[in-house]
C-alpha cells in the first residue's frame, strides 16, 4: 500500500471534495482518497503511485488543478 499527497487549487466547498474524491478514487489502483478543502491537500492511498498527469486527466473538465 502506498500513500502519496498532492495539493490542488480551486477547491472551495464540500461539493469540490466529493467530486475530487470520486474522480481520483476511480483511477486504477486507488483504494482511498481524502481531500481537505481548506488546504487543498489530497491524500491518495493505493497499490501504486498515481502520476500527476493521471490526476490532471481525472480532473480534466473541472476547475481543480495540481499545484506542482
Amino acid at each position: 500500500m502506498q500513500t502519496q499527497t498532492v495539493t490542488l487549487s480551486g477547491l472551495t466547498c464540500p461539493a469540490c471534495k466529493k467530486i475530487t474524491e470520486k474522480r481520483i478514487g476511480g483511477l486504477n489502483g486507488v483504494t482511498h482518497v481524502d481531500v481537505i478543502v481548506d488546504t487543498g491537500i489530497v491524500t491518495i492511498q493505493g497499490d501504486r503511485e498515481i502520476s500527476v498527469s493521471e490526476i490532471d486527466e481525472a480532473l480534466r473538465d473541472t476547475q481543480y488543478k495540481v499545484i506542482v
